[in-house]
């Protein structure tokens, strides 16, 4: 689990993430007023706007402002532009803590882990009560998997007066990261229940927490993370895929229903094209006695000829694929009629038919019930012919 438990794991230092080609702040509706304070700009995500306003002018700008115009520059993953403007504020303020704090991160994200700890050192005992620098501090312990250093300075940060959000949410890829799952998730929740500024922390937390849930089957509050990241941005298609998972596996039909609409609609509007799911999607999980099912369902349509619509992959006790079972569906010829499911399975090099169809109207419920008395072997196979 180390190292891939907590998905989506934020950059060390370069924030905030973005998701499914959105942010939750737009740009181009900020309206910026020539006076208005640099770190609000900052905290608006208006990093172009910080440089052309201050980068420009370097010699009449502070070295806080110099500061926030090489964390812009951070944002926009231009280093070396970076790295010139902390140069630039250390030398108009030897003493500037935040500048300190951005040349230390700087030199971590280039690998000098060394001299960024020693810089943001510097920064803290200059600006002791700065939450970030020592979350900056932490992320540099963590980059190493000083994992026992990285949490003394995550817990600083967030038992100061203004606590860092980003603290909260790392605490538990510490423990993540140690195969802590149960305390990850934990300190997931508080991170949670802590984060009001940083909305794309929040969706990166809730992630965590709807991944770590689902894993551990805890579908009712896997499907409220993932419903909630759905709200966040209508098109994260993947959490819409795990809603389909979670509403089945709970019984939730009409609502796994509503949800496979709106993957039907991205599909025939071509917006999953470039996705993981752009032919099938997953529908469910569900065990027969020590064999694990994987179900899936394909977005094609045919109104004239037989196609595969429904993919079941049975994994036996040791997690590899034993067989796999599909669902054929064929028109009716007569306009009006249901077409019907043929079940096929696969089984090494062998494959089998067998003696029944389906109504293709059926629910998915049944279809379902009818793979697993294949899986029994209540329903006899027979060489398949096309």
């Amino acid at each position: 689990m180390k190292k891939t438990a907590c998905i989506l794991l934020i950059s060390l230092f370069i924030l905030p993430l973005s998701h499914s080609g959105n942010t939750l702040f737009s740009h181009e509706s900020q309206v910026v007023k020539p006076k208005d304070d640099i770190k609000k700009m900052f905290e608006k995500g208006l990093y172009t706007e910080i440089i052309e306003e201050y980068g420009n002018t370097p010699r009449t700008s502070s070295a806080e402002e110099l500061s926030y115009v090489a964390e812009s520059y951070i944002r926009l993953n231009d280093f070396p532009n970076a790295s010139r403007y902390a140069d630039m504020a250390i030398q108009k303020d030897a003493k500037s803590a935040r500048a300190l704090y951005v040349k230390g991160s700087i030199s971590s994200a280039n690998g000098n882990h060394t001299q960024g700890i020693t810089d943001i050192q510097k920064a803290i005992s200059l600006a002791p009560k700065q939450a970030e620098y020592y979350t900056g501090l932490g992320d540099i312990y963590f980059a190493q998997d000083d994992y026992t250093k990285a949490l003394t300075n995550y817990r600083k940060a967030v038992n100061l007066p203004n606590p860092s959000e980003k603290a909260f949410y790392m605490i538990g890829a510490v423990y993540a990261n140690q195969d802590n799952v149960k305390q990850a998730l934990d300190t997931f929740y508080v991170a949670k229940s802590k984060i009001e500024k940083d909305k794309e922390l929040y969706v990166t937390v809730l992630n965590n927490i709807g991944k770590i849930e689902f894993d551990n089957k805890n579908y009712k509050d896997a499907s409220e993370a993932y419903r909630e990241l759905t709200e966040y941005f209508p098109d994260d298609y993947y959490s819409l895929e795990k809603l389909v998972e979670c509403y089945n596996a709970l019984g939730y039909y009409s609502r796994a229903d509503v949800s496979k609409a709106r993957l039907y609609t991205a599909y025939e509007q071509g917006e999953l094209w470039n996705t993981s799911i752009a032919d099938m999607f997953c529908v469910d999980h569900f065990t027969v006695a020590d064999r694990d099912v994987s179900a899936y369902e394909r977005f094609e349509v045919s109104p004239c000829r037989t196609i595969t619509k429904y993919i079941f992959y049975v994994a036996d006790k040791d997690g590899r694929i034993d067989s796999t079972i599909t669902l054929e569906f064929t028109p009716a010829e007569e306009e009006g009629k249901s077409g019907r499911f043929d079940p096929v399975m696969q089984k090494g090099a062998d494959k089998y038919g067998f003696n029944v169809v389906y109504d293709g109207n059926l629910a998915y419920t049944t279809l379902q019930s009818v793979v697993k008395d294949i899986i029994d072997g209540k329903v006899d196979p027979k060489p398949y012919v096309k």
